[in-house]
């Protein structure tokens, strides 16, 4: 399960090797300066599930059981979003500005405390 590695500077989103193999990348590092939001939400795999299936970078979706990877709405925007989410169940939703995608969505029952930690940061 990924797991958010916080410092005042940088949240590194750490992956297990098999989330690396299904993202088709490595750990994903942003500075805390981009994050402009933080959410808790109670399903966060049917939150990335619905992003719109449009072109996607790497990554695999298999409905209920895991969405990770970046995917690129299908609506015009060109809008981003980087998933780790697998199963059903809460996660935390970072969105940004001036990064290489829109918004990062992990499922994790840890999303109360790093919203907490996250939010002490972000102001």
């Amino acid at each position: 399960m990924a797991v958010l590695k916080i410092s005042d500077r940088q949240v590194t989103v750490a992956l297990d090797w098999w989330e690396k193999l299904a993202a088709r990348r490595s750990h994903f590092t942003i500075p805390t300066r981009v994050i402009t939001g933080v959410s808790v939400v109670d399903d966060a795999c049917g939150l990335a599930h619905a992003v719109p299936a449009g072109r996607h970078a790497p990554g695999t979706r298999i409905r209920g059981l895991t969405n990770t990877g970046t995917f690129t709405a299908a609506d015009g925007t060109g809008a981003s979003t980087f998933a780790v989410c697998h199963g059903s169940g809460p996660g935390i939703i970072l969105e940004l500005k001036s990064a290489t995608v829109n918004r990062i969505i992990i499922s994790t029952p840890r999303a109360e405390d790093y919203a907490r930690e996250l939010s002490m940061l972000v102001g």
